[in-house]
């Protein structure tokens, strides 16, 4: 056990933590659906208001639409990450909470930049167009924000997994300034993730579009549009996925090419979805009218799978130094059960909310 490694909180957990561990994956997949749609929509949604050649129908159609959109997922983004921020620190405290502490006055600018972003998706989406040229400053604000916000969590969720870094980090400067930047890991999982939002936003354009009924040669152009994003996004971050099995330190990487069948497994499984991604959407591209259902389902495969390999990427870096079945626990059967119905009214809800959201009338 590395002595600067925090013990364990000595109250028992309400739940076994393969319970708390499978809510972690769930809770972080809409988390992550909502942030990707965000951070990728914001990023088309700029590089749009900057590059204003082409089509005007179909500029000021993505631009309206986006806009219109961003609030919305903001809100979602930010609701739906509480709870897998709340199970990971169940799971993993005395990582996590060391790891803010060393990084203190980033983490704490999370919360101001969350909060000027979100009002600057508000601007864009009511005053965007009496913004003017304005416009697009509004939304790199927004972007700008968010992104950082991601790249803070980066840093955190890569400064836990190594406790061996703390104790030099602290002496050398205790006032909460650190970031991980001289962490091999850092750069390519931020990458990776940040191209995986623009690839799932293009998605997303382009189930919206579906939405477009009267006006067939929009439809048609939008969905060529975000399948276009799409396709250039995955392959690109395919590249970025093979840097960040690299950077892995190489007792983990070796997890990953036979070392251990759970991890070697998903790899596989995350390259061939990654492939399977590629072909449905260029199939979809040359046929817009092709319905979208098997790309939508088969992306959130894949996003479950690069969760489930995240973890096993944290399991390897702390493995030695924490064992979730060593985790005390006194199970409280009423809560459990009340927390469950909640959740599934939850998931229903929030399934119903997405299901009208994607087939209502664009405004």
């Amino acid at each position: 056990m590395n002595p600067y490694v925090p013990t364990p909180d000595v109250l028992p957990i309400p739940a076994p933590a393969p319970l708390f561990a499978a809510l972690l994956h769930l809770t972080f997949l809409v988390h992550l659906l909502f942030m990707n749609a965000l951070l990728g929509g914001g990023a088309i949604l700029l590089g749009s208001l900057f590059t204003r050649g082409g089509d005007r129908e179909l500029h000021e159609a993505v631009v309206e639409r986006i806009s219109k959109l961003l609030p919305t997922l903001f809100a979602g983004t930010v609701t739906f990450g509480v709870a897998p921020l709340l199970f990971l620190q169940t799971l993993y405290g005395g990582f996590f909470y060391t790891s803010s502490i060393l990084m203190g006055w980033p983490w704490f600018a999370t919360v101001p930049l969350l909060l000027v972003g979100y009002y600057a998706t508000y601007l864009n989406a009511f005053r965007g167009r009496r913004l003017g040229g304005a416009r697009r400053w509004a939304v790199a604000v927004a972007v700008g924000c968010v992104t950082l916000v991601g790249f803070a969590f980066s840093n955190n969720t890569t400064l836990m997994l190594t406790p061996e870094k703390w104790s030099r980090l602290y002496f050398a400067s205790p006032g909460g300034l650190h970031l991980n930047l001289g962490e091999a890991l850092l750069w390519p999982r931020f990458l990776h993730l940040a191209l995986g939002a623009v690839a799932v936003a293009g998605l997303l354009l382009a189930l919206l579009a579906r939405r477009e009924r009267a006006d067939v040669r929009l439809r048609d152009a939008l969905v060529r549009r975000g399948l276009d994003v799409f396709l250039a996004a995955t392959v690109v971050n395919m590249m970025f996925g093979f840097w960040y099995l690299l950077a892995l330190r190489e007792d983990v990487r070796r997890l990953f090419m036979g070392g251990s069948g759970h991890a070697t497994g998903l790899l596989g499984l995350g390259t061939a979805l990654s492939l399977v991604l590629l072909l449905l959407a260029w199939r979809m591209r040359v046929a817009p009218a092709r319905s979208p259902k098997l790309l939508a389902w088969s992306t959130l495969l894949t996003m479950a799978v690069m969760i489930l390999m995240r973890d096993a990427v944290r399991a390897g870096y702390l493995a030695g130094m924490v064992d979730l079945r060593e985790i005390p626990v006194r199970t409280q059967t009423l809560n459990l059960a009340i927390f469950a119905a909640l959740l599934l009214g939850g998931i229903a809800t929030v399934a119903w909310m997405v299901r009208k959201l994607l087939s209502s009338p664009p405004r």
